[in-house]
């Protein structure tokens, strides 16, 4: 009855049925899996852009469009209350990009720190990295499976015991939650470092002229 209303045959509709997924669809299903895992890790606070961001970290080539499309029709989208960007966003507009004003002309007058994607074996870790902006040189380094305030205070916590920093020094970051973090603040107050930061998009200056 279904196949005379769709107007396909009894065998075609079988045929289709024995038929293998194609390609495009069992590599959908195996990006949907790295997008879940990269979504829970995230507490469920990853958007499209970040975990688009997160796959390529991880060497996958996937253009933002399909992970978004994947994301939706599969209803993962970031659990983020207005209230709480209000107040994050208030929080990273208050600290400046300071790098961008204080020349690093000698070791540890700038450091910088990332976290990124490392592969161990068959398992996903992340890393956090400080450099020191003037020499380029890695200060220190952390690796764990999780990614947060634990992880970058690890590795500055290395960096400072191996270069016992003046109080004057700036310490650059993106806006990560794991950079926002208290413990992680404290850290560096208590040392007299002040922080720096990437400004959103929309508050950099225009450097056209």
């Amino acid at each position: 009855m279904l196949c005379r209303l769709y107007g396909v045959t009894r065998g075609g509709f079988y045929a289709w049925r024995r038929r293998p997924p194609s390609a495009r669809t069992e590599r959908d299903t195996q990006l949907l899996d790295r997008i879940r895992e990269i979504y829970t890790t995230h507490r469920r606070h990853y958007g499209s852009p970040r975990v688009h961001g997160a796959l390529r970290a991880l060497g996958e080539r996937i253009g933002r469009k399909r992970v978004a499309l994947l994301m939706r029709e599969h209803h993962l989208r970031a659990e983020i209350a207005d209230r709480y960007r209000s107040r994050v966003g208030a929080f990273f507009t208050s600290i400046p990009n300071r790098q961008l004003v204080i020349l690093a002309d000698a070791p540890d007058r700038v450091w910088v720190g990332g976290v990124t994607y490392l592969k161990v074996g068959d398992q996903w870790r992340y890393l956090a990295v400080i450099l020191d902006k003037h020499s380029r040189r890695v200060l220190a380094w952390a690796i764990r499976r999780r990614r947060d305030v634990s992880l970058t205070l690890c590795a500055l916590r290395e960096a400072i015991h191996r270069r016992r920093p003046r109080p004057a020094l700036i310490f650059h970051s993106d806006r990560g939650i794991e950079y926002a973090a208290a413990p992680y603040r404290d850290q560096l107050a208590s040392l007299g470092c002040a922080q720096s930061m990437n400004r959103p998009k929309s508050m950099r200056p225009d450097t056209r002229h």
